[in-house]
């Protein structure tokens, strides 16, 4: 496995691909991804899964989620169109942050959206338009790009929203759980105790942490600091604001406190990886 130091020039990437590989070592980065199978089956490789995709499926993967596409069939190489972006483009979005929930929810929600699920077809269809978009350039491109790409999110959103109610009927309901998760999104921030997200949560707290992880694969607080290093990574990216500003802006009140946690989760200090930029 290994860490594919992908670059996002801007805060959505839709990029055509073509690959033709059976094997492959899985990768990771720091954008979400989704993919967007267009031609040829596929091996969706996880690190503790595979799928077979068909042209039609859509794919969906966490930050740092380890994970390969590769051709079932050297001869006919596979085609699909890769979205990258920032978990940090919400922001702009009227309740963007609900819309990364399914994202974050490891167990709660399959990476895979079917072809035959109008939700795939949607999002086939945005994709779609976002490329075509891109290619032409006529004027106002990106908003119109930037608009298909919030049908996008709004569509996995909504195939997310409805595994839930299927789950609730079947199983112990979680509703309040989620809603902890999509609070964390959006106040990542700015101080987070714990007794308080417990509460919402309507259990208690032995059962709080081990549904917390057994959703999101990470306790509560790695869940925190997580967020507030993939942010801080976006704006070393992405803005000229100084490191010490992004600690802070991204909830972290002490600078060595930051660099530290940053060096551990990247590899490399904050000054390091910007410089890399």
């Amino acid at each position: 496995m290994f860490y594919d130091d992908i670059r996002l020039n801007k805060e959505i990437s839709f990029v055509s691909k073509t690959g033709r590989l059976t094997e492959h070592e899985t990768h990771l980065h720091y954008a979400l991804e989704i993919s967007v199978l267009l031609e040829n089956d596929a091996k969706y490789h996880l690190i503790d899964r595979d799928y077979h995709g068909k042209p039609g499926d859509v794919f969906i993967f966490r930050p740092f989620e380890p994970h390969w596409n590769l051709a079932l069939d050297p001869a006919k190489p596979i085609q699909w169109t890769m979205i990258l972006f920032s978990p940090s483009i919400v922001r702009s979005i009227p309740e963007g942050h609900k819309l990364l929930t399914p994202f974050y929810a490891a167990d709660q929600f399959s990476p895979l959206i079917p072809a035959q699920s109008p939700y795939a077809q949607a999002i086939h269809k945005a994709a779609g338009q976002a490329v075509f978009e891109e290619q032409q350039q006529l004027p106002g491109w990106r908003a119109k790009q930037f608009q298909s790409f919030i049908d996008i999110l709004v569509q996995i959103y909504r195939c997310y929203t409805e595994v839930q109610q299927d789950h609730e009927a079947q199983h112990e309901p979680t509703p309040h759980m989620l809603q902890v998760i999509e609070y964390m999104l959006s106040h990542f921030s700015e101080p987070m105790e714990m007794e308080p997200l417990i509460e919402r949560s309507h259990v208690r707290k032995t059962m709080f942490y081990k549904r917390f992880k057994d959703i999101t694969s990470l306790t509560p607080n790695e869940f925190i600091n997580r967020l507030r290093l993939q942010s801080a990574m976006h704006l070393l990216d992405n803005s000229e604001k100084s490191i010490t500003e992004i600690a802070f802006e991204c909830g972290f009140h002490s600078l060595s406190y930051f660099n530290k946690q940053f060096k551990e989760f990247r590899g490399l200090s904050p000054r390091e990886h910007r410089s890399r930029a």
